[in-house]
Order: structure tokens, then sequence, then C-alpha cells
């Protein structure tokens, strides 16, 4: 999980110096609010069921309390078999589909980018008749189980990240994801909203080649307990009460336009779920864990 965003250095060394830097950051200060600007107001394929006092992100909402800002997104998953075309399927989700806060915010994604860089990876590979190298699948493996920074800058540099996302979001019909500005390197930076997080995963396995699809997911079912950087990642979907058919990625990152965020995204038995949190500077890690956790665990009730 990317803590400050992944900025990528010329050599190895300053890789590895900055996310050394962003570990004693992050474990150190909470941050304050995000003040990102809203998204262009646009329909999604994906219909957004107005939030009632009782619908599960309604109740996830209510248990994350007012300790910081939360969107929700659920989404049930459509059979790989379904007929029609890839709207059409994803259409087909509305009837189960709960919404709470701006899902159409957009965020920075901090590791959630990781998501569009694996399958950007891979596709690109077959797009081209070529192989992934073996240490670009360790690479990936890493960034999905683990969250390796490291890896994760590495694979955006060799594959022209901001390209990569670039297709990843024509590809999938992604409406407010967009590559980190003004640096390009800066991955963690990038922007992504709930509704394109829930709309790519409810695509993965219907747009990706199957390899490829239950390759992430698979990854995704083998989070460590604990990130490269130390970081503990049981929280949010991967917190108190997880279900065994549990495939997530969880993202954190904090200080960024002194904004401390904390993501969990993924498959969690039947449902896409994607939880973004944003908290205050006042906010310490224990206290944002503890809200998330509430949230998911209020969504399994």
């Amino acid at each position: 999980m990317s803590r400050w965003g992944g900025r990528v250095g010329s050599v190895a060394v300053t890789l590895v110096a900055a996310l050394l830097v962003e570990a004693e950051t992050a474990h150190a200060a909470p941050d304050p609010r995000s003040t990102s600007a809203p998204a262009q107001a646009a329909a999604d394929v994906v219909a957004d069921v107005p939030v009632a006092p009782a619908s599960p992100a309604g109740a996830a909402l209510a248990a994350f309390g007012p300790t910081g800002v939360l969107t929700v997104a659920v989404r049930p998953v459509v059979p790989v078999s379904a007929p029609g075309t890839t709207a059409d399927a994803v259409a087909r989700t509305s009837a189960g589909s709960w919404s709470a806060g701006d899902i159409d915010r957009p965020v920075p994604t901090a590791s959630l980018v990781k998501l569009y860089l694996a399958e950007g990876v891979l596709t690109a590979a077959r797009a081209s008749g070529s192989a992934v190298s073996p240490a670009d699948l360790a690479r990936i493996e890493a960034t999905l189980t683990t969250s390796d920074d490291l890896a994760a800058s590495e694979l955006w540099v060799a594959h022209d990240g901001p390209a990569l996302l670039a297709d990843v979001v024509a590809r999938y019909g992604l409406r407010g994801t967009t590559p980190p500005a003004p640096d390009p390197g800066a991955w963690g930076r990038s922007l992504t909203t709930a509704s394109d997080l829930a709309r790519f995963l409810v695509l993965l396995p219907l747009q990706a080649h199957p390899d490829d699809a239950a390759l992430i997911t698979g990854l995704l079912a083998r989070a460590a307990p604990v990130g490269a950087d130390g970081f503990d990642q049981s929280f949010g979907l991967l917190g108190p009460g997880r279900t065994a058919d549990t495939a997530v990625k969880q993202g954190w990152m904090c200080c960024v336009d002194d904004v401390r965020h904390l993501h969990s995204a993924g498959v969690v038995d039947d449902e896409v779920v994607v939880l973004l949190a944003e908290f205050p500077v006042d906010v310490d890690w224990p206290t944002a864990r503890a809200a998330l956790d509430a949230a998911a665990q209020a969504l399994r009730r």
C-alpha cells in the first residue's frame, strides 16, 4: 500500500529512501480532509441506487461515524457467462447496488492504482503477443499481495504507467480516473472514484483475459497480513470478521495534500465492495482503522 504515492526516482536507491521517509511520516502524523474537486457529472452504466437509512451502504456510513469522509460502493458480481455486451452485464447489477457518499468524486488512489497497473501490464503483453517476463510477474505478485511500492514503481517506469492507465480507463469505460499530475511518476497520486473501482472490479472477469483475471483475484485473495513496508493490512474488508471468500486490495497514504487516506476494495463473497476513507490531521491511524473496520463489519450484517 502506498503511503506517500509511489514517487518514482531515477535510481532504486532513491526509491527506497523515499519509501522509508514516507513510512516514518505515515506512522507519525495524521492528515486533514481532502479538497479534491468534484468529478464531472456523468451517468455510469452501473445505475446507483439512492441510499436508504437501512441500506448496507447507509449502515456502513453510520458505523463509520464522524471521524472522516467515507465513500461506499457495493455491486453484485456478474457471472462470467453473462450474455450480451459487457455494458449489458454491468447494467444488470443495478438492482443489487448500494452507494453512500459521493462515489463520483475523484480521490488519490494510494495503492489501489496497483489494480489498474497489474491488469494493464498483463493485457498489454497479450496484445503484443509476448509473454510477461518472470520478473514482471514477480513484481505484480508483490504489488497485489504485500503492496510493494518498489515493485510498483519499477512496473510504472518500465511500462509507461500514465499510458497504461489511460488504456485501462478506455477499455473499462472509467469516468473519473486520471494519471498523477503534475508529477507523472507519483503513481499513488493518480485519481480514481468509488464508482470507477466498482466498475473495474465488476468488469474484470468479463473484460480481461480469463487467466489474467484469475491471476489478479487469486493474488488479492492471498493478501499478506503485513505490507512490504511493515504496515498492518488487516483493516477494512481484511479486518475483524472477514470471510474466507475475500479478495481485496488495501491502500494507505499519508500527508498528500494534508490528508490521511485508508482504502479497502475488492470482492467479498458475491459482492464487489469499495470503501474509500479520508481523515483530517488530528485522526491517527488506530482511530482511522477502527472507523473503517466498523464500516466493513456493518456491511456484513
